[in-house]
């Protein structure tokens, strides 16, 4: 059964979907920098890009999933000692975060399907390709959302470390059951 968050606390869903955010995201942006600095003839290159794409659909799956769970749960409240406007704009700060993601995944799809990629799930299934994608409209899109993640991806762990240093906060927020 699902784990509602409460007025007191973040629930068990919550922190599970936040970690997988946390780590199909990770493995996916590990993947994303390898691949390309294989050799063009190296046969692992199209596993690496496949893996990469796959990983994509799975982060904007696992996006999507908490971004609808945040909609539909109430806000927990502020860390102690931690005013609302900093905790609210700490929020904005993930949700912009989630909303890169979201970006890099789409412009990653449109990128693929410009090129002439299926993008594939693990081999499970195949989304079509989408035709009429102008591929230096994908590309440019799929780089801007690059930069605009490293950017929030940098803006979040300055939160994260201020919030840890000043507010005691960390990691503990972020696990079933630890309540701050």
């Amino acid at each position: 059964m699902l784990d509602p968050d409460t007025k007191k606390t973040y629930g068990v869903t919550s922190a599970i979907l936040a970690w997988l955010v946390f780590f199909s995201f990770t493995i996916t942006l590990v993947i994303s920098i390898s691949w390309p600095l294989m050799n063009v003839v190296d046969p692992d290159r199209d596993f690496y890009r496949a893996m990469h794409m796959t990983l994509g659909v799975v982060s904007f799956v696992f996006v999507a999933l908490r971004l609808l769970w945040w909609a539909k749960n109430p806000r927990p409240q502020a860390p102690k000692r931690m005013t609302e406007n900093a905790y609210g704009l700490s929020r904005l700060t993930l949700l912009f975060l989630y909303i890169s993601v979201l970006g890099l995944s789409v412009s990653g799809f449109m990128n693929s399907w410009a090129i002439g990629y299926e993008v594939s799930l693990f081999g499970l299934f195949t989304l079509p390709i989408l035709e009429g994608w102008a591929m230096a409209f994908a590309s440019s899109a799929h780089n801007i959302f690059v930069l605009f993640n490293y950017g929030m991806l940098l803006t979040y762990l300055m939160v994260f470390v201020y919030h840890a240093l000043r507010y005691k906060v960390g990691f503990r927020r972020m696990i079933p059951g630890m309540h701050v």
